[in-house]
């Protein structure tokens, strides 16, 4: 009897495993771009997306310009790294960041997140960038993914029409987005983007974020 309630609780455990999601992010993450585009694609219909191997912040960048004009916004998004995906509060990510190198004057530049392609998120806009070509300037924000709506709101984000509240959406991120805009050409250069963990974890991560970093360019 008492094997038999063994096998039932292990069978149930598996069970859950296969049935949580296979999401995780992990605080520290940074996709360098050092030998690819790290899985991330352009997120709009405007934009035109290379990787360079070389003049990043070091190492690869990832290069984007308006394939129109004015034409939409451009960005360049991940939804498919988990370690960028899932559980914000869970995992103890406090914060996200990117380093751009400006072409051409921007009226906006921000990161986004959202649940899946089907419905809209929030933003974080760092405001009007302007040119500044050759030079890489890192924009970072911190943020607690458990706010309520009038705190994030308070803090800066922007909910997008129709978007989850903001604790609901760091609870389930599915889309973490570069984006910039202006009204006529852009061509911005991006590197290192990155979450960014809570400080009681710094420490504990230093080493294993390079070991991440190494990982995932290798």
């Amino acid at each position: 009897m008492m094997r038999n309630s063994m096998i039932r609780n292990s069978l149930l455990a598996i069970a859950a495993l296969l049935a949580a999601p296979a999401l995780a992010a992990v605080p520290g993450t940074v996709a360098t771009f050092d030998s690819g585009p790290d899985d991330f694609v352009g997120s709009t219909i405007s934009t035109v997306q290379i990787h360079l191997g070389d003049d990043g912040n070091p190492g690869g960048h990832l290069v984007i310009r308006k394939i129109t004009d004015p034409g939409f916004d451009i960005g360049t998004q991940n939804s498919v790294w988990p370690e960028f995906l899932g559980d914000y509060a869970a995992a103890g990510v406090t914060g996200a960041g990117v380093d751009l190198n400006v072409f051409l004057d921007l009226d906006e530049a921000m990161l986004r997140f959202r649940r899946d392609v089907f419905e809209n998120g929030w933003n974080y806009d760092f405001g009007a960038i302007a040119a500044n070509p050759g030079v890489w300037v890192s924009y970072d924000v911190l943020f607690n993914p458990a706010w309520d709506d009038a705190t994030a709101l308070a803090n800066g984000w922007a909910q997008e029409a129709g978007a989850p509240s903001f604790a609901a959406l760091m609870a389930s991120v599915g889309w973490l987005e570069v984006r910039v805009g202006n009204e006529g050409s852009a061509i911005v250069g991006v590197d290192n983007v990155r979450l960014i963990p809570e400080p009681a974890t710094l420490g504990l991560l230093a080493v294993g974020a390079v070991a991440l970093i190494r990982r995932r360019v290798a």
